[in-house]
């Protein structure tokens, strides 16, 4: 992050995205409040008996604190979705603002020494009494660069007058925001919560401030923990009923006969897997007009999303490609990262299975299959392997010596680790990295100078499935770096995102040019290839 970028966070900060909805939520509990107000009213309206004198009272009370309430969620919901809707182009303005700050930063940073350099030439030339026409291009280059060092100057104060002005557009949405808040919020309270909050806001606020902060931590806490002990809970049931499963059909025609019957039905789909992916005649069939090129960047946000910044992004990003394929297609993403019209680097985002079905025959390329394959003869090149390297040459990957990330999530991972070992990659390929997959047993063939970066949520168990081709020489070298951070939601890309973020915010050295944006004026051309089965 750019010195620009720290200096300006706070303009950047909350997503209108996600507070939108929530707003939304408070306007309609408003309306559903109205609603529960007036039937308290139709429950008194037309009562006359003398019985029911005490539940009309006590009704019509309930009815005028709900009318608070409803005034209360209204007032604030319609304040926060105004907020959101001004934060967007603030937001919108003030990236754009700090890519130029930073791309013009580092042209004033830069130009000094190429004025310098020319300035010597210049004196050497003189010195030795070098043609005319030579002195005036250096003089001319000299005025070139000097102008240049002025507009870059100019360009950049106009970018931090702009970002300035965001800031102050911020504060004032902010202000309107939260005036219209505490005017929702103010007179009486309709609730002991209310009342609660009043009094350690009043005389107690910072005993109140101190127990907040410490009950949110417990109750993080204990939620998780209730997460996992669920987590564990289902497990432990799942297995039961798969004991009693078996032992009811080990009674009928007992376990010799079951064991036999199993190993019989493992391996006549391991032949299946083998002959369906093994076969050089069944190929990948690449779907023309599902496939698309686009150009992205972080600083320009448009439909096809905002251009991956960290590692939490990229899992995001994957997850997102795990959708859109679904069981039916598979979505391999091959991204160019381009830098004055140039390739420096391509990142080649891998799925991961989403088509469980072991007799999956013209779906997704990610599936049961190719997981068993992986898994259990490695040897075998899939036909999801064959996309791979066909939407690596669609890109230009092949076309080109820069260098190439290989990363994905569960299946996805175990392929970039897959083919990261091939030879004929041997100096491309500068880094991997992978979330809840099993690659280990890689590391005896994937070249040490490879950054390797995984993170493993605990819980989850499919990263330890290296089964076969995992053998004592596959010690992680020390361009390997593993996380190991506990979540009870076990395996989920969206998790892996949040977790990444957690433990390892900002990308290792090297892997920088694989990111646009965090080289100056770099962007994102995507070819996402769509596939299917042959």
């Amino acid at each position: 992050m750019s010195a620009i970028s720290v200096e300006f966070e706070d303009v950047l900060l909350g997503n209108p995205d996600q507070l939108d909805p929530r707003a939304a939520d408070l306007v309609t509990a408003a309306a559903a409040i109205e609603q529960a107000a007036q039937s308290l009213r139709g429950l008194i309206d037309g009562q006359i008996s003398q019985s029911t004198d005490a539940l009309a009272r006590t009704a019509t009370e309930v009815a005028r604190s709900l009318n608070k309430a409803r005034t209360r969620y209204r007032n604030t919901g319609e304040a926060l979705q105004t907020y959101a809707a001004d934060l967007r182009p603030i937001q919108k303005d003030a990236r754009a603002a700090i890519a130029t700050a930073e791309y013009y930063d580092q042209r004033s940073a830069t130009l000094p020494n190429d004025i310098s350099r020319r300035e010597g030439d210049l004196l050497r030339a003189e010195a030795v009494d070098a043609p005319q026409h030579q002195i005036d291009e250096i003089e001319n280059d000299l005025r070139r660069l000097r102008q240049s060092e002025s507009n870059a100057y100019a360009q950049l104060q106009d970018a931090r007058q702009q970002l300035s002005s965001a800031r102050d557009r911020l504060r004032a949405i902010a202000d309107a925001a939260i005036a219209k808040i505490e005017t929702a919020i103010e007179g009486d309270s309709d609730s002991a919560y209310d009342n609660w909050n009043q009094f350690w806001e009043g005389a107690a606020k910072w005993i109140g401030d101190w127990a907040a902060n410490v009950l949110k931590g417990v109750l993080e806490f204990l939620g998780q923990l209730l997460a996992v002990l669920v987590a564990i809970v289902v497990i432990l049931v799942a297995i039961v009923i798969v004991v009693a499963l078996l032992a009811a059909i080990a009674a009928v025609i007992g376990w010799i006969a079951l064991a036999v019957l199993a190993v019989l039905i493992v391996g006549s789909l391991l032949l299946l897997f083998t002959l369906r992916d093994g076969s050089s005649s069944r190929q990948p069939r690449h779907v023309d007009d599902a496939s698309k090129t686009f150009d992205r960047s972080p600083a320009a946000p448009d439909a096809h999303g905002e251009a991956p910044a960290d590692y939490g992004d990229l899992f995001e990003d994957v997850g997102r490609q795990d959708v859109r394929g679904g069981q039916d297609s598979t979505h391999i993403r091959v991204v160019a990262i381009m830098q004055d019209g140039k390739v420096v680097a391509w990142r080649v985002q891998l799925p991961s299975t989403q088509n469980w079905s072991p007799f999956n025959e013209h779906g997704g390329l990610n599936d049961l299959s190719t997981d068993a394959m992986l898994a259990l003869n490695p040897s075998v090149h899939t036909q999801y392997e064959r996309a791979v390297y066909d939407a690596m040459r669609r890109a230009g990957v092949f076309d080109s010596d820069a260098p190439i990330m290989l990363t994905g999530w569960s299946l996805g991972g175990m392929m970039a680790g897959d083919i990261a070992t091939d030879p004929a990659l041997d100096g491309r390929v500068q880094s991997v990295v992978t979330a809840g997959s099993a690659i280990d047993k890689y590391a005896d063939a994937i070249d040490p100078s490879v950054r390797v970066t995984q993170v493993n949520n605990v819980w989850d168990p499919v990263h330890h499935l290296e089964l076969v081709g995992y053998g004592r020489d596959d010690v992680p070298g020390p361009n390997w770096q593993t996380f190991h951070p506990v979540d009870p939601r076990i395996h989920d890309s969206t998790m892996y995102g949040e977790l990444a973020d957690d433990v390892v915010p900002d990308v290792r050295p090297g892997d920088e040019i694989f990111f646009a944006g965090n080289a100056v004026g770099t962007t994102e051309h995507v070819h996402e290839e769509v596939y299917v089965r042959g």
